[in-house]
């Protein structure tokens, strides 16, 4: 039944065109898509069949010079290979040659080897002892020779052994030696001017009368903060020593690091700023006290003077306790003994608190002093406590404020109260003698009317 639709389908598709034709021969149908299709795609295919065909005549016809190039590159192998093998035993035969030749002069240098080893590891230690000491300034060509003797494969000259030992003496005759010449010198600021510089043998630099601290990385110098204390007469003698070829100056035999440790302990000032507000207020008090004190010294010294005076004289000064005193006992008005005695006890009264006025004043600052150092200690062990609890003990520096308040403000509290203590005992025990002259001659002079 499906063969009978598919030869129907193709008749009835072309009675209608028949038909057509019939009614009008001059329509013409446009092509259509497929049409094109097929037409490009017979085009493709002939342009592609004529390109294979151009390349197969191409290969054909260079076949005979592609052989050739093949035959010449195999025999260029062979020839590599043949040439591969001679070098191969040359090679060889020179490797066993080479071993010959080694073992040959290693017989001949014998001990030298063992010395050339010994000079290369004394040019090593030189170079690095040489880069660590001072006079590297002024000899700063000799590192280059010994780097290159310390690293060298061959045997040196007899130069240059010659050279080495030169180095070696002028180092030990530079080290004990002190010389100046003019080097570059950082300042705190970080500029460089060129200076006068003296060198201590390889210990200590100085420049206008400073220290200098040697930075052997960067082969520089560069002036210290501050000197160190106690060293300004032996700065300034070491200036003189060309005068007087002799002077006393304090060096650092290692180097620097004893000076630089000295540097870091903190001077007197800087140790009072770490006791911090109750230092402070600790030092008000030892300077009130001591300001009281000698008032009181200046004021009993000046009295006791002019009470040796009016003893030795018989002379007695207006306003003065003995003149006060002599004129109740020689008033004639006074002729009752009780009211001379009642007069002269009145006087003597009013002459304890005259001589020991600010004494208990200075007594009490001399032992509040010591409470005041407790409570420093106090605040710092409390700020060591807390450093702990926020960063733990890792770094001593962060706990190093707390204990450095904890310490000072106890030992400016001592500081205080010795002194002042002091001053009370001396005070008290010139106002009670003068008081005690003063009782003895009322006692005597108020006896002698008796009679």
């Amino acid at each position: 039944m499906m063969k009978i639709r598919n030869l129907i389908l193709p008749i009835l598709l072309c009675v209608p065109m028949l038909h057509s034709q019939d009614e009008s021969e001059v329509v013409v149908q446009p092509p259509t898509d497929i049409e094109i299709l097929l037409d490009l795609v017979k085009d493709s295919s002939t342009l592609r069949t004529k390109d294979d065909q151009k390349r197969l005549d191409d290969f054909l016809a260079n076949k005979a010079r592609q052989q050739k190039l093949l035959n010449d590159a195999r025999w260029l192998l062979t020839k590599e290979k043949n040439r591969e093998k001679v070098l191969t035993k040359t090679f060889e035969d020179n490797d066993k040659r080479l071993s010959d030749l080694e073992e040959q002069l290693n017989l001949k240098v014998g001990t030298l080897g063992e010395t050339f080893g010994v000079v290369r590891q004394i040019s090593g230690d030189a170079k690095s002892n040489f880069n660590q000491s001072l006079t590297n300034l002024q000899f700063p060509n000799r590192e280059a020779f010994l780097g290159e003797l310390a690293q060298r494969k061959a045997l040196p000259k007899v130069s240059e052994l010659e050279q080495l030992w030169y180095e070696l003496l002028n180092e030990m005759y530079e080290s004990g030696k002190v010389t100046s010449f003019n080097y570059d010198v950082f300042d705190t600021s970080g500029s460089s001017t060129t200076t006068q510089v003296i060198r201590v043998g390889q210990f200590n630099a100085v420049a206008d009368r400073t220290y200098l601290r040697f930075i052997p990385e960067e082969q520089a110098l560069e002036f210290l903060q501050k000197n160190p204390p106690g060293s300004r007469s032996s700065l300034r003698g070491l200036n003189e020593i060309a005068e007087s070829g002799y002077a006393e100056f304090q060096i650092d035999p290692t180097r620097g690091s004893l000076l630089s440790l000295i540097l870091q302990n903190p001077g007197a000032v800087e140790r009072v700023n770490q006791g911090g507000i109750v230092g402070y207020f600790i030092l008000v008090i030892l300077l009130a006290g001591l300001i009281m004190g000698a008032m009181r010294f200046r004021y009993l010294f000046d009295s006791k003077k002019v009470l040796d005076a009016e003893l030795s004289s018989g002379v007695f000064t207006d306003a003065t306790p003995l003149k006060e005193i002599e004129e109740i006992i020689s008033n004639k008005n006074s002729s009752n003994l009780e009211q001379v005695e009642t007069k002269i006890e009145a006087v003597l009264s009013k002459i304890g608190p005259l001589y020991e006025k600010n004494l208990s004043t200075i007594k009490l600052l001399a032992a509040v002093a010591p409470l005041l150092g407790l409570l420093g200690t106090v605040i710092g062990m409390i700020e060591t406590f807390q450093a702990i609890t926020l960063f733990g003990t890792g770094d001593p520096k962060l706990m190093a404020d707390g204990i450095s308040q904890a310490l000072v403000t106890t030992m400016l509290g001592l500081i205080t109260a010795v002194p002042l203590l002091f001053v009370h005992n001396q005070l008290d025990t010139r106002s009670r003698e003068i008081i005690q002259i003063i009782e003895e001659q009322a006692i005597g002079k108020v006896a002698a009317k008796e009679i």
